[in-house]
């Protein structure tokens, strides 16, 4: 247990399956108007979906991420436990995209609740702060041997209007609000930042902050525009394919190809 034990299991992860692909299985479906009945098979074959994209993938992957996508419509201690327990028995992780992002009161409930269904870590937003913020968090997640990511710049087209942002640090000093979201995540001892693939630039400039002290995670690989080598040539530990998989015809050939590039 202790601080970055997460951040061990990712690196130990990677060098057994000499992969860095982290991939998100971020299915959907729509429960709306449907009956009792018609909704559970709905919910059913979503986590089939689910377990059989799992187990097709599993070797090229080093940990899976949940979005609320798929944790809303299934329940977290239903079918989300058992897709964690799949994913458990590969000896891999499960990571819980939730960014989390109030006060520490919630902030420690929510964490609890997606540790208790078998989550080994969460992604949080830093933007919150420590103190009341996210202390109790990290406090129980070290205590669990469990993991805190950090965001640091997203990879959506509006990122910058966010991240980007020049902020004062102790009234004086003018930075980039994700420069200092790379401070805090070192301060911190985050298990991971993350950073957008679709800006290798950013990846480059956070990297130069973190240097080899807290791993760069960076989503939107695919579909989404980045490329798997560019953000590894910036920099980038690790990268997340969500779209491009998921969505395949043949979810393990496309995975391999993803693992292959991101060495």
């Amino acid at each position: 247990m202790g601080e970055q034990a997460y951040a061990r299991k990712l690196a130990a992860a990677s060098f057994v399956r000499k992969s860095r692909l982290i991939i998100g299985i971020d299915l959907t479906t729509n429960l709306v108007g449907l009956d009792r009945h018609a909704r559970e098979q709905e919910q059913e074959k979503l986590e089939k979906r689910a377990i059989q994209i799992v187990s097709q993938t599993a070797e090229y992957a080093i940990a899976f991420k949940f979005n609320r996508q798929i944790v809303l419509p299934l329940g977290l201690f239903d079918g989300v436990s058992r897709i964690i327990d799949t994913i458990h028995d590969f000896g891999l992780t499960a990571i819980m995209d939730c960014k989390m992002n109030d006060i520490g009161n919630t902030n420690f409930h929510i964490a609890k609740y997606y540790f208790d269904a078998g989550f080994d870590a969460i992604i949080a937003n830093p933007l919150v702060g420590w103190e009341g913020g996210l202390d109790n968090v990290y406090e129980m997640a070290r205590h669990r041997d469990r993991g805190v990511i950090t965001l640091c710049y997203m990879s959506h087209p509006a990122a910058n209007e966010g991240y980007g942002l020049e902020v004062f640090v102790d009234n004086k000093t003018r930075k980039f609000l994700y420069k200092v979201f790379a401070e805090r995540a070192l301060r911190w001892g985050s298990d991971g930042v993350i950073v957008g693939a679709t800006y290798p630039d950013k990846i480059r400039e956070i990297k130069s902050i973190l240097g080899e002290k807290v791993p760069i995670i960076s989503p939107g690989v695919g579909i989404q525009g980045g490329g798997a080598k560019d953000a590894r040539d910036a920099g980038a530990t690790y990268i997340v394919v969500v779209r491009s998989i998921v969505e395949a015809e043949d979810p393990s050939s496309v995975a391999a190809r993803f693992a292959a590039e991101s060495k």
